[in-house]
């Protein structure tokens, strides 16, 4: 299915895909974009390089904030495993509340938020090994 993407203002884009809603942040250095409040660095690939190295996913180890909000609730704890995908924690940010997941497996190094903290734009949240 197509997505249905709409430029809120620049930088800053609302998608909408298989019924679900995603908000895109792109960074003024165009090295970072946030999807729904996750940061993940914007990287050119070469398939010819894959071959046993290292995705970018797999390099992500900081889970920052994309933008100022307050934690509503913890879903991980340091020393649990996680897979990709995972729920870390929920950040209500504008209005909205938002599941920040990991972006790779591993283990939760530490957390650096509580529950009720606000934070803000680029903070680290969760730490993974």
């Amino acid at each position: 299915m197509k997505p249905d993407i709409v430029k809120i203002r620049p930088g800053v884009y609302s998608v909408l895909l298989n019924g679900r809603s995603y908000t895109i942040h792109e960074s003024s250095s165009s090295a970072w974009i946030a999807l729904n409040a996750v940061e993940w660095e914007r990287l050119v690939a070469d398939p010819r390089r894959r071959a046993g190295g290292a995705t970018a996913s797999s390099a992500v180890r900081d889970v920052k904030a994309a933008m100022p909000g307050k934690v509503v609730r913890l879903l991980a704890s340091p020393g649990d495993n996680v897979e990709a995908g995972q729920g870390l924690l929920i950040l209500e940010a504008m209005k909205m509340q938002n599941e920040l997941r990991s972006p790779r497996p591993g283990v939760v190094a530490s957390v650096r938020i509580a529950e009720g903290d606000t934070v803000s734009s680029g903070q680290v949240l969760v730490t993974l090994e």
